[in-house]
Order: structure tokens, then C-alpha cells, then sequence
């Protein structure tokens, strides 16, 4: 039976454990960050009696040097894991790989789900790949290529990732023990994105409708949200905003109006209907 060091996070980490479980691998150490909740990885690891830390290995890599040493460990696997894991930890086990989301070499970094949306991309994936000290570089395993609905917003995305990423985590494996050694990433494609904070979702109405419109979806409920204020100073999270079907003419670029109890703002080539939002007093 195959023995694994999992390093993951929230509800698409219980569903790739599960799947690893239905397929007789061994769960020997579970690394996460404490949430505790109903669906949550440390919630199923205190269920199932796995041994669990949320300790960052940077911090503690002697301690976990000496405890994985002796573990015989066949694979460690990343999923939504929000560490770097130094060279020292990954290169215990005989393989180690994480699963990203998005095609790689595009979207390397953080919540690359959300700025494929605010980028206007017609389709994102999932990528599993060989973990090396950079961030998201080592060669490519499997792929599977999402489109994104105009529609949707990060969190439709992400629901859409989870359905194929327990899927794509045992593809991966059976490929590695058939001796794939994976293919390398195009450094001329690649892209790199960071951290998104709740600061970066004030609106540019200075931008056109469309850019607009992906920017409000990819960070709808129940993420932060994009924001801006009224004309009396309180912020308004914006859920859902789209081109306005009726002839609103607005004088001023970014200034929200009430028109008939209904909230319009002109951006630089429409005016534009708020039709979720949250005003905060």
C-alpha cells in the first residue's frame, strides 16, 4: 500500500483524501490550517484518527525531518496548501506533486481561478505537476482544460474545479508509477500572479463594461467582493453588476445614481446596473 504525506486545505483536500482512501492508499501524516469545521481536513483527520499538524515546515523542518525519515513515505501531494514546503520535506518521499489551478505555465501563483475571470479568459484547467523549490514550475503530469461560462463567477469556478480534482490526483499517480517522468513547462508562456487581498477590489469605473463585469464576477459572494462608495461615503460591495437595458444617461464617470430606487454607474463606454450588492453602513 502506497504511503502518503497529504498537505492540503478545505473541503476539495477531504475530497481528494477520500478519493485516495477509496483507492487503498495509505494517509500516514495530514499537514493543513485549522478551520475545524463540518467539511474541513483537520475535522477528518481527528474522525479518521490521522496524524495531523498545521505547523509551517520552514519553521519546524528539523522536527519533521526526523518524523518523516521514518515514515517509508511513497508520495506527498499538495492541494490548496497555503506553504511553500522546502526542498528538504518534498524530497523525502520518492515523489512529490501538487495540483494547481490552472493550465500551467499560465497562472502560476496564487488564486489564479479569480484572475483568469478578471483577465476575460474563456476557459481555465487544472494542472498537476513534479513540486520543485520555485513555485509551480516542476514538469507537467495531467491537465484538464475548464471553460469558463460568462456567467460564472471564482466560486462557480472553483465548485467546477472540485468535481476534477480527485479525478486528476489519481490519474497523476498511476501515470508516476508507470514511470512518467512528466513534460516541461514553456518558460516562453508562462505567467505569474499574486496574492489577492480584499483592498484590491476597488471598482476603476475608468475601465470599459466588459472588464468591469469580470472583475465584479470573479470576486462575487462569498468572496470579498469588489467595492465602491456612494455619493454620501458608504462603501457598497458589488455582487453582480451588467450592461443597463434601459436608456440611463449619466453625466459622470463612477458616480453611482439612484434612478427609480434602481443604482446605475457610468464607466467609460456604458452605463451599467448594480443588481446585487450590499451597502454597508
Amino acid at each position: 500500500m502506497k504511503k502518503i504525506l497529504f498537505c492540503g486545505f478545505g473541503k476539495l483536500g477531504v475530497e481528494c483524501i477520500e478519493k485516495l482512501l477509496d483507492n487503498d492508499y495509505e494517509i500516514s501524516y495530514l499537514l493543513t490550517h485549522k478551520e475545524l469545521r463540518e467539511e474541513s481536513l483537520d475535522t477528518f483527520a481527528i474522525k479518521n484518527n490521522i496524524d495531523y499538524s498545521y505547523k509551517d515546515t520552514r519553521k519546524n523542518t528539523d522536527e519533521f525531518l526526523k518524523q518523516f525519515r521514518n515514515m517509508n513515505l511513497d508520495y506527498l501531494i499538495s492541494i490548496n496548501y497555503r506553504y511553500i514546503i522546502p526542498k528538504k520535506i518534498f524530497t523525502i518521499p520518492k515523489y512529490a506533486i501538487n495540483i494547481h489551478g490552472s493550465l500551467l505555465p499560465r497562472y502560476r501563483g496564487r488564486t489564479p481561478h479569480v484572475w483568469s475571470i478578471i483577465n476575460g479568459e474563456e476557459y481555465s484547467g487544472i494542472t498537476s505537476h513534479f513540486i520543485e523549490e520555485s513555485v509551480d514550475t516542476g514538469n507537467i503530469i495531467e491537465q484538464k482544460k475548464i471553460t469558463i461560462e460568462n456567467y460564472e463567477t471564482g466560486y462557480d469556478l472553483l465548485k467546477k474545479f472540485e468535481k476534477e480534482y480527485p479525478e486528476l490526483l489519481i490519474q497523476t499517480i498511476k501515470k508516476i508509477d508507470n514511470n512518467y517522468k512528466g513534460t516541461e513547462q514553456d518558460e516562453d508562456n508562462a505567467s505569474y500572479y499574486g496574492k489577492r487581498i480584499p483592498e484590491m477590489g476597488y471598482i476603476d469605473f475608468l475601465k470599459d463594461s466588459n472588464q468591469i463585469i469580470n472583475f465584479v464576477r470573479a470576486q462575487s459572494y462569498p468572496y470579498p467582493g469588489a467595492y465602491s462608495y456612494l455619493k454620501d461615503g458608504r462603501k457598497i460591495i458589488i455582487n453582480k453588476i451588467k450592461i443597463a437595458s434601459e436608456k440611463i444617461s449619466l453625466s459622470l464617470i463612477g458616480v453611482i445614481e439612484v434612478i427609480d430606487n434602481k443604482y446605475f454607474v457610468k464607466c467609460i463606454d456604458k452605463v451599467l446596473e448594480l443588481v446585487d450588492f450590499d451597502i454597508l453602513n
